[in-house]
């Protein structure tokens, strides 16, 4: 029987992960109505790019600039009150010699409490314009406009998200990796992420890996960053095929997965001995890869059969010439 070899051979190898994943702002932010309101003015649009404090949304505000007019007024009428009071305090001190002392008591008295209501009506008015400014919908960050829910007269409430901005100037990966594999994924490993069906990848870091499995995935979630910001737009929700190195070795042995029987069991291997497939007990380092780091079993110059199903050890074999 005519068989394929490959002989092994020891040197520089890698565990690499790979996983599919997914462009996500850098910074991004999900903006809702603060108050109950309606929608009366829409100023942006998917893909624009807003700054900080940018105006984005309007709701009616006709019940709240009532409010802050009328206490506007209600402090301007005080703050009469309380001149008046304090010229009329300022009359009897002057005229003390010729006034009774709780007619002085009096006057002063009179101009503490208006005093004090004008200060009562400024917070009162300062309340009335922080509540008229939740009436218009601002951006916290700087960045790219990435969802649009709002529209003209439509009404919301305080949990309904109308806008979603992100900074797409420097995009992070964010991936899902098994939980079986997440152990061994840490920040500071290094990667190569490509947009998927694309050859040109990238070199990133991994940043983030969380502290705990998703129990709807059965996964960790894991974000990766660019060492270098990319030259073209790559849009939020793209994916992207991520090989993480997970660890390096500069001496090793790795055969085709597909030389070894009994992958799950009690993996063995054929390798070619004067024309004859001889069976060895390998022990390997498993891992989710086309090629498999054979630690014991094997050593370097072996004949290894690359692909043994249907043959048996001691089968008599000869070796397929290269092509």
């Amino acid at each position: 029987m005519a068989v394929k070899v490959e002989t092994v051979a020891a040197g520089p190898a890698q565990e690499v992960l790979a996983v599919n994943g997914q462009i996500v702002p850098s910074d991004e932010v999900h903006l809702g109505a603060p108050v109950l309101g309606q929608v009366i003015e829409v100023l942006a649009k998917e893909g624009d790019e807003v700054a900080k404090g940018q105006l984005l949304a309007k709701l009616d505000d006709t019940i709240a600039r009532a409010g802050l007019e009328q206490a506007q007024a209600s402090l301007e009428s005080a703050r009469i009150e309380s001149q008046a009071a304090r010229a009329a305090y300022d009359r009897a001190t002057a005229l003390a010699g010729t006034v009774s002392t709780q007619a002085l008591d009096s006057a002063k008295f009179a101009w503490e409490a208006a005093a004090a209501r004008v200060r009562q009506l400024s917070a009162a008015l300062d309340q009335a314009q922080r509540q008229l400014a939740l009436y218009e919908i601002t951006s916290p960050v700087g960045g790219t406009v990435l969802t649009v829910n709002a529209e003209l007269g439509q009404v919301v409430g305080t949990a309904s998200v109308l806008f979603t901005v992100g900074d797409l100037s420097a995009p992070l990966v964010e991936a899902d990796v098994d939980e079986v594999y997440g152990t061994r994924v840490a920040p500071g490993l290094t990667a190569r992420v490509a947009p998927a069906g694309s050859l040109d990848a990238m070199p990133a870091t991994v940043t983030f890996v969380a502290p705990t499995v998703n129990a709807d995935t059965g996964g960790r979630t894991l974000r990766l960053r660019f060492d270098t910001p990319p030259d073209i737009l790559l849009p939020r929700g793209l994916t992207m095929s991520v090989n993480i190195v997970v660890e390096t070795f500069d001496n090793a042995i790795t055969v085709p997965r597909t030389a070894i029987q009994d992958l799950d069991g009690a993996p063995y291997v054929l390798h070619v001995v004067d024309g004859v497939a001889q069976k060895a007990a390998v022990t390997m380092r498993r891992w989710p890869a086309e090629r498999l780091i054979v630690t014991d079993g094997i050593v370097a110059g072996d004949q290894l059969i690359t692909n043994p199903q249907g043959i048996s050890p001691g089968a008599q074999v000869t070796i397929e010439p290269e092509a």
